[in-house]
């Protein structure tokens, strides 16, 4: 009786209604409602599907007993990709931080808390990169707008105060010390070092790394702080040397494919990340074709772009089930317009 008086709360809260409103559209009284709702009855049986239909919901969702229902519909919101309504944003946050309070599910619903605001914060970039662009046209000489822009849009900032990553640094310094065996946060470490031009750090890292899994990511790595060094040569050495060792494995191909992209080189990158489609398995990921349509549209070869994007459709068709929304129409249109 107290969950289905939680659940009646949680969907009326969902549809904006005030318990006059449901009561209203039921027939009943708003007395009643606050009843089911504190969990002093239940509303009439005969009254079920309706209190359903008005509230949105299917009776299963009604009855729910763990939560599940809602957690599922959360994670396919925001796998979605689509903005969310405010009402949708609101209905989401409520349920995670109800999750957060329970032992069994505060591990996810933290999880899903972080997707749920980065997305939000990705839809505020995106308009705030739109306003950004809207204000250069009327005023271009005005840096505020160039700086919004750059903020919004994740651009490359030249101040070292605003662009360093010293914070994340001693985070993932600290996580490691705490979860010394666990090899992939060295790699979130390594990321920041590098990209501070903290090479030394970053080699002291990786051989704690190479300690505890000796994976494709230690010749990787060596080849990334080399490249950062300065030393090109030494740098394709460690990345065909990874690829000669673990020659099946397509993140290799992917991963040498990424480090030739970083430096332009691209018409190699594209052999890599052709390389590395021809050794997934299903279900594969769009990634590979993804930056291959990016790449073929960078150097003119529209026809290229394409033929990569519609390969990324075809995957997601064929691997996934999607074959409508916001993810393939977004491929749709980049097929359209390059054509």
């Amino acid at each position: 009786m107290e969950h289905l008086g939680k659940q009646i709360r949680t969907f009326r809260l969902h549809r904006d209604l005030t318990q006059e409103r449901l009561a209203d559209a039921l027939g009943v009284t708003a007395q009643a409602v606050s009843k089911w709702e504190n969990g002093a009855s239940c509303p009439d049986i005969s009254l079920l599907p309706e209190l359903s239909a008005v509230l949105g919901v299917t009776l299963d969702e009604l009855f729910d007993t763990d939560g599940e229902t809602h957690l599922r519909r959360i994670e396919a919101m925001i796998e979605d990709g689509a903005a969310l309504s405010e009402e949708d944003f609101r209905y989401a946050e409520r349920q995670l931080q109800d999750g957060c309070g329970q032992e069994k599910t505060r591990a996810r619903c933290l999880t899903m808390l972080a997707d749920l605001y980065c997305a939000r914060a990705e839809y505020y970039h995106d308009l705030a990169a739109g306003r950004a662009k809207e204000a250069l046209e009327i005023e271009p000489d005005n840096k505020s707008n160039h700086a919004s822009l750059a903020r919004a849009a994740h651009g490359a900032i030249p101040d070292w105060c605003t662009a360093n990553h010293t914070a994340l640094i001693d985070y993932y310094r600290d996580f490691t010390a705490r979860h010394p065996n666990y090899a992939p946060g060295y790699l979130w470490y390594m990321d920041n070092l590098i990209g501070d031009g903290r090479l030394d750090e970053a080699r002291s890292a990786l051989e704690k790394m190479r300690a505890v899994r000796d994976s494709y990511h230690v010749e990787l790595y060596e080849g990334i702080i080399a490249e950062a060094a300065g030393a090109r040569a030494a740098a394709e050495r460690c990345w065909d040397a990874m690829v000669e060792k673990y020659p099946d494995t397509w993140e290799t191909w992917f991963s040498r494919g990424d480090a030739y992209a970083k430096r332009a080189d691209y018409q190699r990158a594209v052999a890599d990340y052709r390389a590395a489609a021809e050794r997934q398995t299903r279900p594969r990921y769009t990634d590979a074709f993804d930056s291959i349509a990016q790449l073929c549209a960078l150097c003119g070869d529209r026809a290229g772009a394409v033929e990569a994007y519609r390969r990324v459709v075809d995957i997601l068709r064929e691997d996934w089930g999607l074959t409508e929304g916001e993810t393939v129409g977004g491929y749709l249109e980049n097929i359209r317009q390059l054509s």
